[in-house]
């Protein structure tokens, strides 16, 4: 309590210079004193709307990242704890989509849109946006994908296998039509080339690749009515058997507006679990099993503090800002264009 009346109260001196944005993720102590809450697309969209010189971004490093790309130029992007990564997003680099690209080039006879996913970092979506490629998020990625499959391209989905071929078979792309791209660039070459759409790479988030087949069913054998509710990053499995997958935004608002005495089994990040089964006590929320981020959990009461502190010492006495997140500039205006690409299909 101590440590969040000292936010509190450097939040009522900085006003308007800053805002915190919180992923859902994160404690529920970091969420209590954040400006917005949000999946990685909604934070995105709305840091591109502030006008606060300072974004504290309560978040993995890749999403500091993209408030960055998308910041105005006189804006400073300020991450607690610059350590908190995304091991999924650590699975590809540019040097590997490069190669991959090329690799798939000489198999297919189609133009290759690359589309990676929001949970990567600056490297990866700019060398997307080079491409003419775009940023997606699990809410949108099916819009994103059948986006470029309208102009007949094949499509190089990275980094998150589950997403991509969740996302495929959503969009009714059949087996043959789907290629993995393994992490050591093996590409299985028994298939027709000229009628694959997709190319996913081998990439997957620790957090969902947890849940099982297993744990729906124990948890529909304790409750008659309950309903499942997974994240797209689970296996193709957990989201087959469940009643709905989708965003993290989306798993939020489909458990907030339904009705009083709902059981619902959720499978994603066990903090979020448990911080909405908090905010709805008139709902029955269990996670499927524990599973936890702890790259979030990195961004402690204590670390935003300190960043508070010292923007608030930067603005007094000019000393050095410390945790400062920034793309360097080519990087920035080539991610920028992938990341605009996706905000105008989406809302286009």
């Amino acid at each position: 309590m101590i440590i969040k009346n000292q936010i509190l109260e450097l939040k009522r001196e900085l006003g308007n210079k800053i805002i915190i944005p919180a992923h859902h993720y994160e404690d529920p102590q970091i969420v209590e004193v954040s400006e917005f809450v949000g999946d990685s697309y909604k934070l995105a969209v709305d840091c591109a709307k502030t006008d606060a010189e300072f974004i504290v971004f309560c978040g993995v490093y890749f999403m500091a990242e993209a408030a960055d790309i998308l910041s105005q130029s006189n804006q400073k992007v300020i991450m607690p704890n610059l350590s908190a990564g995304c091991p999924m997003a650590d699975q590809i680099n540019r040097k590997q989509a490069e190669k991959a690209v090329k690799l798939i080039q000489k198999r297919t006879p189609k133009q290759i849109a690359p589309v990676v996913y929001m949970n990567s970092y600056a490297d990866i979506k700019s060398f997307c946006g080079k491409q003419d490629g775009s940023v997606c998020t699990s809410s949108n990625a099916s819009e994103i994908i059948d986006y470029y499959l309208k102009q007949d391209k094949a499509v190089f989905f990275t980094p998150d296998f589950n997403l991509g071929i969740n996302t495929a078979h959503k969009l009714g792309l059949a087996d043959n039509e789907i290629v993995k791209v393994e992490q050591d660039m093996e590409i299985n070459d028994s298939y027709d080339p000229a009628k694959v759409k997709m190319y996913i790479w081998d990439g997957f988030c620790h957090v969902h690749k947890v849940f099982t087949v297993q744990n729906i069913i124990e948890l529909r054998s304790q409750y008659e009515n309950i309903k499942i509710i997974v994240h797209p990053e689970c296996d193709r499995g957990v989201v087959n058997n469940s009643d709905i997958s989708g965003s993290t935004q989306k798993i939020y608002n489909e458990i907030k507006n339904s009705p009083a005495g709902s059981v619902w089994g959720v499978g994603t990040e066990y903090n979020f679990v448990k911080r909405i089964a908090d905010e709805f006590p008139d709902k029955t929320i269990l996670p499927l099993k524990k599973s936890i981020c702890h790259n979030m959990a990195k961004i402690t009461s204590e670390k935003l503090l300190t960043s508070l502190g010292s923007i608030n010492a930067h603005i007094k006495e000019g000393l050095e800002l410390k945790n400062v997140v920034s793309v360097d500039e080519e990087d920035k205006e080539n991610a920028a264009r992938a990341l605009n690409k996706m905000i105008e299909i989406v809302e286009s």
